[in-house]
């Protein structure tokens, strides 16, 4: 490893010593503003708890433009089945298997982790020379980028801003998706399962999971809609009712993992399970390049307890086809960008709880008719099961600046120093930059960073080689800033 990698990963490692899931960014936050402290460096946060950091320029840069470096202090929390580990007080495990790192049993966190640590490491080098930076770290990104939607403004002094959240290396982004959640919530009526039913329970495991933006368009299984599928059989071969229902983790996590009991009279039980059975098998085909790890398990559960409650038949059929109907996937692709999905829907999260099903989808799309036509496609298959639906208001796609002169520079860079051109695309994900770039007008913005495979999932892990790629392009960048005073 060289050792501007290797400053960055002695940085990262202390890092993912601190708990930083969504919502829990207090002690990262602490740490952070302790650094800061330690080398008389100005630190201040804004009501929604982002921190900016100011760094003073290097001699010979005090007439430079301030430069923000910006990513995020959270994670999200994953874990694989059957794992112990307590995200609000155990470090993360990182293991390093040739050029990748990645962690045991759980996500890496090097989204966005690793923009932090980046960012600490190139001022605590002192071979890099910078103009003043600033240091612009916010909360709860993975949760529909919380933190920036409720930023301060006037916590950013500078106008260029380097955004180290892209998983590429050599890819440059330089517009993004929005993205929007809707809630759907019907209410289901639920009575007693009387001696005539056996229960069964139906367990679709095993899928890759991953970002629901990044990953949307490599066809891996959602597990959701899997369990749409199999219920949907297993109804046209028996009547059924659920017992019970949960998919997902988070809104823009690819669901891994669902699980359901259904209920069914004893008499066609082995006909229910034969029937799912059948298409397990071909499910698990399908998908044996993508999710070579899924698995889908029947078990026959015996006759209900005494005071077992189901879902009446027909309002079963109501959650299965809603669950079949609702778009997951790639709805189009941009015609400018032949290889990018334009607009998607992710089926995020299903749940009975409370007497209601509940069940939670994301859509994304660069452009805003889209985005409005795709939530109103996920809300009229709510409203015909007779939910109720809310669409949040979300946060806006970030267009594209074909003459931005950061873009330019960068490029120019890059060609410099590696002999090649970077890709230059749109990226079909929420990148912070749309809602900084709407908060605070004329800045001037790109994306970058080094090259990660499956963020949001315990498979999330890091190209080691790229981080010092990334290093020398951003250390370029901004000494090419001295000719500026």
């Amino acid at each position: 490893m060289d050792r501007a990698t290797r400053r960055v990963i002695d940085v990262f490692e202390r890092i993912n010593r601190i708990p930083r899931c969504s919502k829990q960014e207090q002690q990262v936050s602490r740490w952070l503003r302790q650094w800061a402290a330690s080398r008389d460096l100005e630190a201040q946060t804004d009501s929604a708890g982002n921190l900016v950091v100011r760094v003073p320029p290097s001699d010979g840069f005090e007439q430079a433009p301030i430069v923000i470096l910006q990513g995020h202090m959270d994670m999200v929390c994953e874990k694989r089945a059957g794992s112990g580990h307590d995200f609000s007080k155990d470090p993360i495990r990182m293991v390093r298997e040739g050029s990748w790192l990645s962690a045991r049993e759980t996500t890496l966190g090097a989204d966005n982790g690793i923009a932090i640590a980046i960012a600490l490491a190139l001022v605590d080098d002192p071979d890099i020379s910078h103009p003043a930076l600033e240091l612009f770290f916010t909360v709860e990104e993975e949760t529909g980028l919380t933190g920036v939607l409720n930023m301060t403004p006037s916590l950013l002094r500078g106008k260029i801003l380097v955004n180290l959240d892209s998983e590429d290396e050599g890819v440059f982004v330089v517009g993004c998706a929005g993205g929007r959640n809707t809630t759907i919530d019907r209410q289901l009526d639920l009575q007693a399962i009387d001696g005539g039913y056996e229960l069964l329970g139906v367990s679709a495991r095993g899928m890759r999971g991953g970002h629901s933006g990044i990953d949307i368009a490599k066809h891996r299984a959602n597990a959701n809609k899997v369990m749409a599928r199999l219920l949907s059989a297993g109804a046209a071969a028996a009547p059924i009712r659920l017992a019970s229902l949960k998919g997902g983790t988070g809104r823009n996590v690819i669901p891994r993992a669902c699980d359901a009991v259904v209920a069914c009279g004893r008499d066609r039980i082995d006909a229910l399970a034969g029937e799912i059975g059948s298409l397990a098998l071909t499910i698990e085909r399908e998908y044996r390049t993508t999710d070579p790890g899924v698995t889908i398990h029947i078990e026959k559960k015996g006759p209900p307890a005494e005071d077992g409650r189901g879902v009446t038949e027909n309002d079963t059929a109501t959650v299965v086809d809603l669950l079949a109907a609702l778009p997951s996937g790639p709805v189009e692709m941009a015609e400018d960008f032949p290889l990018l999905v334009r607009t998607s829907a992710n089926l995020s999260m299903v749940e009975i709880k409370n007497d209601a099903l509940v069940v939670v989808s994301n859509q994304r799309s660069s452009v805003p008719s889209r985005m409005d036509d795709i939530c109103r496609t996920v809300e009229a298959a709510g409203r015909l099961s007779g939910a109720t639906v809310h669409t949040g208001a979300g946060y806006p796609s970030w267009p594209m600046n074909r003459e931005s002169p950061l873009l330019k520079r960068c490029t120019a860079l890059y060609r410099e120093l590696f002999d090649a051109a970077p890709i230059v695309q749109i990226m079909h994900a929420g990148l912070e930059c749309a809602v900084i770039g709407d908060r605070c007008p004329g800045m001037d913005m790109i994306s970058l960073g080094p090259t990660m495979e499956n963020p949001h999932s315990p498979s999330e892990r890091l190209y080691l080689p790229s981080v010092e790629r990334v290093w020398r392009l951003l250390a370029a960048l901004l000494e090419s800033f001295r000719s500026e005073e």
